[in-house]
């Protein structure tokens, strides 16, 4: 096994593993498989990392091909875990651990966050790194129109992402302006409530949110959660135990609660809410 940085060429390779590794997951806890990840949104992401991260991202191959991948992304003293996949025949092996550790040594930071999977190997790996578990849900399902007015939120632009970074820094602890930035490049819908708070979704779902009280962020998650097409869902993840305006917000709207994660946090960090993570830039 060679572990070696993490090249574009290599962007194909990521993506395949996410779909393979999120498939072996499904199968192995016998539910139906997840939807697969946006594959021009994949490259955005990975291609914005890379130019942000390089010392973060790591690439793991054997003579059987491509076989793990991590990445880290580190934002004003926040060090947070992008991504950590390892081939399903050669888990288990340590590689996710030499991954896991190689993605640590990107700082210095002074906060951690990490968005996990719900397997339990990716789970102690985390908890064995010295990581705090914090659980959480994800709602998802039909929403009810009636209960998504938002009349406090108009669509944010770019001048709007200094903003962006001032909650951040309230909330999270850090600023990551150029990851909002790389959302709003990627055409993702984004939202502001003046002065108080921001969000980014699109076709429903929630990519992140972010606010300085929780009025601000209800409004704003509403306003999210209608991105939703016509009869199709919407969908929030990682919500995390105080965010009970979010919970209020989707059960108003006739969403289904459920499992999800859980949050894995280390150091000093924000309060962490009213906050919707980001899968991709946590």
């Amino acid at each position: 096994m060679q572990l070696r940085p993490l090249e574009p060429p290599d962007f194909d390779d990521v993506h395949a593993l996410m779909c393979l590794a999120f498939d072996d997951l499904s199968a192995r806890q016998n539910r139906p498989p997840d939807p697969h990840p946006n594959p021009r949104f994949t490259a955005h992401r990975l291609c914005h990392n890379l130019e942000q991260d390089p010392a973060g991202c790591w690439a793991a191959e054997d003579t059987a091909g491509f076989a793990g991948v991590g990445m880290a992304v580190l934002r004003e003293g926040i060090w947070g875990l992008g991504l950590l996949l390892v081939r399903p025949d050669v888990q288990s092996t340590g590689l996710g651990r030499e991954l896991l550790a190689r993605t640590l040594d990107h700082g210095p930071w002074h906060g951690a966050l990490i968005l996990s999977s719900d397997d339990e190997r990716a789970m102690r790996a985390y908890a064995r790194a010295g990581f705090d578990l914090r659980p959480a849900i994800h709602a998802r399902g039909i929403p009810r129109r009636e209960a998504l007015d938002a009349p406090a939120v108009r669509p944010g632009r770019a001048a709007d992402l200094p903003l962006t970074a001032d909650v951040d820094r309230a909330i999270r602890g850090g600023g990551r302006e150029a990851d909002m930035r790389a959302l709003l490049e990627a055409e993702v819908g984004f939202f502001v409530v003046e002065g108080r708070g921001y969000a980014f979704a699109s076709g429903g779902r929630m990519r992140t949110l972010a606010a300085l009280d929780e009025e601000a962020a209800s409004e704003l998650l509403r306003a999210g959660l209608a991105t939703a097409p016509p009869d199709g869902p919407a969908s929030m993840e990682f919500v995390t135990a105080g965010q009970d305006w979010a919970v209020a917000v989707a059960l108003e709207a006739g969403l289904a609660l459920r499992p999800y994660g859980p949050v894995y946090t280390r150091g000093e960090l924000g309060p962490l809410r009213p906050y919707l993570p980001s899968g991709a830039f946590l």
